[in-house]
């Protein structure tokens, strides 16, 4: 639109109707639709022809669009017919079929209930491990680090570790492990306590307890002592992936890249887990000869 208003059409120039509702234009769409038919008609013998008539196809929907007539009739066409015709066309941004969109796609729909239901076994499985570490929220885990102790010295030195928090959801398929958030136990009333926590896998935390544990040994030390709480309760609904619990649309993004959207590999060719959720679940039968 220029500053006075008017309206100016992108192709013609002309004031007075934009684009979508040019003749010159229209008019270009159904001569280049004819044109095409020509030219496949006119090809060579033994020559494909498939590539005009995909490009006459093409001018087609568009002009049934435009003036909601087929040109291979004559006919008018509803607008429900002529979208049907366009979306014959149409190719779905996840799975890559034809027919259909992204919204309505029933192979994105099935592989969502794949991954929330692969996430609730992964779930099941990670609480019962970290539940076997004896180590929850509130517990005193002394761990070996690099930085300064206390008196200033740079190394590697015991510090006890304060558990804090849980990160539940971020546990799901796609990342198995509970991950807690631990802090200096000694700078728990500290002001800036927040640059101070720290964020690792319970088992991690196990394992740098028994590290600690050696080293103390072999240096003729006194055993660190650990003061751990063995319960994690994690919220309503955690372990069944009820929706509030669980971030879905992350793992199937809309947005981005043509091959972020893309349906993954791990779905396309399912193997381990994922293969034998997709045969509990009944859904062998999308996944012919890909299981």
């Amino acid at each position: 639109m220029s500053w006075s208003g008017t309206v100016t059409c992108s192709h013609c120039y002309n004031q007075g109707h934009n684009l979508r509702k040019c003749p010159d234009y229209t008019e270009m769409v159904l001569r280049r639709y004819h044109d095409n038919l020509g030219y496949a008609a006119a090809i060579d013998e033994g020559d494909d022809p498939d590539y005009y008539l995909g490009r006459a196809e093409r001018y087609r929907l568009e002009y049934m669009k435009r003036t909601k007539h087929d040109p291979a009739t004559g006919e008018k066409v509803k607008n429900k017919t002529a979208k049907a015709e366009r979306m014959k066309k149409v190719t779905c941004g996840y799975c890559g079929d034809t027919g259909h969109t992204r919204r309505i796609c029933e192979t994105v729909k099935r592989d969502k209930m794949v991954f929330v239901e692969e996430s609730r076994r992964v779930r099941v499985g990670v609480l019962e491990a970290a539940r076997e570490t004896g180590i929850g929220v509130g517990s005193m885990i002394p761990i070996r680090t690099n930085g300064y102790n206390n008196a200033g010295e740079w190394g590697t030195h015991t510090s006890l570790r304060y558990v804090k928090g849980v990160d539940w959801y971020a546990v799901n398929a796609s990342r198995a492990g509970l991950w807690v958030y631990h802090v200096i136990a000694g700078k728990l009333g500290a002001a800036n306590q927040s640059r101070w926590t720290s964020r690792d896998k319970i088992l991690n935390l196990r394992e740098n307890f028994n590290e600690a544990c050696s080293y103390a040994e072999l240096q003729n030390e006194a055993e660190p002592i650990a003061s751990l709480i063995p319960s994690l309760d994690p919220p309503d609904g955690w372990l069944d992936c009820e929706p509030s619990t669980i971030d879905v649309a992350s793992q199937f993004p809309s947005k981005g890249n043509r091959h972020q959207k893309m349906r993954g590999h791990d779905y396309r060719w399912p193997s381990g887990v994922t293969a034998e959720v997709i045969r509990d679940l009944g859904f062998e039968e999308h996944w012919k000869g890909q299981l």
